[in-house]
């Protein structure tokens, strides 16, 4: 099973706000929907959202604030901050409605002025390293 050909496959640095770039590992189809923008491959679906900053808060307030919301049962949890970007990210095993379990990664990634969601869904440990690198890739231009 291959890429969608009904959507537009897209690959390497991708500008996804005027403030916001990820790196794709590979090819990966691409769509926009109200929701936020969907890249995704057979084994890997990643839903990322931007927002402005909110005002008054710093980076090391979001990112206690998001830590603060993270299931209990999150897992694999990293936190960093780097050149003006603060990252927190896990791990969670989710269950549907109809019993099959969900593996995400998500990640929140703050910057002086905007912040970015990530929800990435994976089926195996090697889309788990993509989703990974993904994350990882996102870069703040501010």
């Amino acid at each position: 099973m291959g890429l969608n050909p009904n959507y537009a496959a897209v690959s390497g640095r991708q500008q996804v706000t005027g403030r916001w770039a990820i790196t794709l590992p590979g090819e990966f189809n691409r769509r926009e929907e109200e929701a936020g923008l969907c890249f995704w491959r057979p084994g890997l679906t990643i839903w990322l959202t931007a927002y402005g900053a909110e005002d008054g808060m710093t980076i090391e307030q979001r990112l206690a604030r998001d830590r603060g919301n993270a299931s209990p049962e999150a897992t694999d949890r990293d936190e960093s901050q780097q050149d003006g970007v603060g990252r927190l990210t896990y791990r969670l095993a989710e269950t549907r409605a109809d019993g099959a379990i969900v593996n995400g990664l998500y990640s929140y990634v703050h910057g002086e002025a905007g912040q970015m969601m990530v929800a990435a869904y994976f089926d195996s440990d090697t889309d788990l390293e993509a989703a990974r690198q993904v994350s990882a890739s996102i870069t703040y231009t501010g």
